[in-house]
């Protein structure tokens, strides 16, 4: 009922029928597995009985003493999509058979679907939000949904020189982690929490879908972000900022400047991302005029994995515990 595509077919169906979200497709995967060497991608293709054959992206996972089948549908806040070979999206009751399948294929599965489409449904499912502009009546009825205050503030920033484009140059990649290590240590951190080379893979993969935007003031970039293209979602992945000159509103600029980007390239959502835990970041988005969606990050564990995972947490508790005693 499951059997894996080659990368090759991979490429050739998403060449065919790309994904609606730049994580689901071959790019993204490809990239994660460059840069970390515990996943590999494994688009799967599920069948049902009567219904169409449906190929899921995923990547399964490698590590640990026991070999157990273990999939994420997508590392670092990814999403997966449920598309029917045609490359049109599933129903909600195709993706729940198609999950129903997944629960007996593999040891763990971890799936993030696309919030933005139909999706499988599962109880104790852990609940995610992310913000989203709707691009799908244009440009300029989504530009009517921002706030006054964000609109003055990108107005502000027009006036004092500040100015956003995507860069082509072979050393964006490095200019951009240089904002990236300046925002990290602004936050306490010693480092991003996003390699260099997980940057430079997506560029080196992604093609015209992955792109690198600076925002330049006084002859410097100021600020930047890194976005996807899917078929129909653009993805604000990465953003930096210089502290010292935040008094120029870079950030406002390059949103509006993103969202124009988008409504060209013909994308009908601006996936913002989440911002659970970051109420200044929510304040922003909600300026922006975007909408907060819900979505589900289903775990399915198959009892083995379970009481593995149940006798492994056990073990570690009664370590810590003796550690105690003998302090």
């Amino acid at each position: 009922m499951i059997e894996h595509l080659s990368i090759q077919e991979w490429r050739a169906f998403d060449a065919a029928h790309p994904a609606p979200t730049f994580f689901a497709r071959p790019a993204w995967a490809i990239s994660l597995a460059q840069t970390y060497g515990n996943a590999e991608p494994a688009p799967l293709r599920i069948r049902v009985p009567g219904e169409p054959a449906l190929i899921v992206s995923t990547m399964r996972m490698h590590g640990g003493v026991l070999p157990w089948r273990e999939y994420r549908a997508f590392p670092l806040g990814g999403y997966t999509c449920f598309l029917t070979e045609n490359g049109t999206p599933a129903s909600q009751a195709h993706c729940n058979r198609a999950v129903a399948e997944l629960r007996r294929f593999a040891d763990c599965t971890t799936i993030i679907p696309w919030p933005l489409a139909a999706r499988p449904s599962a109880a104790g499912a852990k609940v995610h939000e992310t913000s989203v502009v709707d691009l799908s009546n244009g440009i300029d009825a989504a530009l009517a949904g921002v706030a006054g205050i964000f609109r003055r503030m990108a107005g502000q920033a027009e006036r004092r020189g500040v100015v956003c484009a995507p860069s082509d140059d072979p050393g964006a990649v490095n200019l951009y982690y240089e904002l990236l290590e300046a925002s990290a240590k602004r936050w306490g951190l010693d480092r991003p929490a996003i390699p260099k080379e997980l940057i430079a893979s997506l560029v080196r993969n992604g093609g015209k879908d992955v792109e690198i935007w600076f925002a330049h003031a006084e002859g410097r970039a100021i600020g930047g972000g890194v976005v996807f293209y899917g078929k129909s979602e653009f993805f604000f992945w990465s953003a930096a900022m210089l502290a010292e000159y935040g008094r120029l509103r870079p950030s406002n600029a390059l949103n509006f400047a993103l969202m124009r980007a988008a409504a060209d390239r013909g994308m009908s959502w601006y996936n913002l991302g989440s911002s659970e835990g970051l109420p200044g970041v929510a304040k922003f988005k909600d300026n922006l005029g975007a909408l907060e969606i819900p979505y589900e990050e289903i775990r399915l564990e198959r009892p083995p994995f379970k009481l593995f995972l149940n006798v492994r947490r056990a073990l570690s508790r009664r370590a810590q515990a003796a550690e105690g005693t003998a302090i």
